[in-house]
């Protein structure tokens, strides 16, 4: 293959590229531009893309206004809850499971590999129902009956249920197969106890995996809309996600019309912090993904 043809083919070769990036950044960019106009505007345009005739910034600042403030902490506190809670968990479970042998492990590795091939749908009508019995709560006696449960109650965002926490139970654990035991045995001898241990030694070089595990639980917890919508019907309770969710399944909330290019800017302030969370832990997931392989 001569140098022209080399040249013509990676010439063709980027411009492939160039236009596939095109088509995944254009929704980015709609919603972007869209959210820039108003919606007298908006509703007047046909065009791909959203070009304002008069720039507007109130859609953005939106989310910071006395109505968008209280789901941006909720999804805020509700992320950093989450990530700390998983990450204690399966360092804490992780940890024992890999260095410790008792009665009842591989049963309880079983489950932990099961719960990962159970789809999350078949437990939404399940959970439903059960924060809805709850007794004593909600205005249900103590049979849960009479009342709500923790519907419409804030504490159901913060429950730490759910089996996702168990895959990065397996995956902390699986990367502590990689780790020799002789520097928890050096540090046994040097006087560690077991907390000592588990953050002097152990969770220093096991860096890269924690930052995938609180990574991923954070892009989850904060992208998620579902399970606020399910629970919480209040705006002032819910979170971010799941109040546009309600704009987008309504879009009658907003001065009684339909106000895309509001939803444009909520959205566009949303993606912000989980962008900002991937390019901050980037370096580390490739790293803690591969330390974490499945080691016999």
């Amino acid at each position: 293959m001569n140098k022209a043809l080399r040249n013509i083919l990676k010439i063709a070769w980027i411009a492939a590229m160039m236009i596939l990036v095109l088509f995944m950044l254009y929704p980015f960019i709609y919603s972007f531009l869209g959210a820039l106009n108003n919606k007298t505007d908006f509703a007047n345009m046909g065009t791909l893309l959203p070009i304002p005739k008069k720039v507007e910034f109130n859609n953005f600042t939106y989310a910071f206004s006395k109505t968008g403030i209280p789901p941006l902490l909720n999804t805020f506190y509700r992320t950093v809850w989450y990530t700390f809670w998983n990450v204690l968990v399966a360092v804490l479970i992780g940890y024992v499971m890999a260095r410790y042998e008792f009665k009842g492990k591989k049963i309880f590795l079983v489950f932990i590999i099961c719960s990962q091939v159970v789809p999350s749908v078949l437990t939404m009508i399940p959970s439903f129902v059960m924060m809805s019995k709850i007794p004593f709560l909600g205005g249900n006696n103590w049979m849960g009956m009479g009342g709500h449960g923790l519907i419409n109650n804030p504490l159901v965002l913060y429950l730490p249920f759910g089996w996702g926490v168990l895959l990065w139970v397996f995956l902390f654990m699986q990367s502590m197969k990689s780790l020799p035991k002789d520097f928890e045995e050096a540090a046994e001898i040097d006087g560690c106890n077991f907390r000592l241990t588990l953050t002097r030694v152990v969770l220093p070089m096991q860096k890269p995996i924690l930052a995938v595990i609180a990574a991923n639980t954070a892009l989850g917890t904060w992208n998620d809309w579902f399970t606020p919508f399910m629970y919480i019907n209040r705006i002032k309770d819910s979170t971010l996600p799941a109040y546009i969710g309600m704009l987008a399944t309504s879009l009658q909330e907003m001065s009684g019309d339909r106000d895309f290019p509001k939803l444009f800017g909520l959205s566009c302030v949303s993606i912000i912090p989980p962008l900002l969370i991937f390019l901050f832990f980037q370096k580390y997931i490739i790293q803690g993904i591969a330390s974490a392989g499945i080691k016999g």
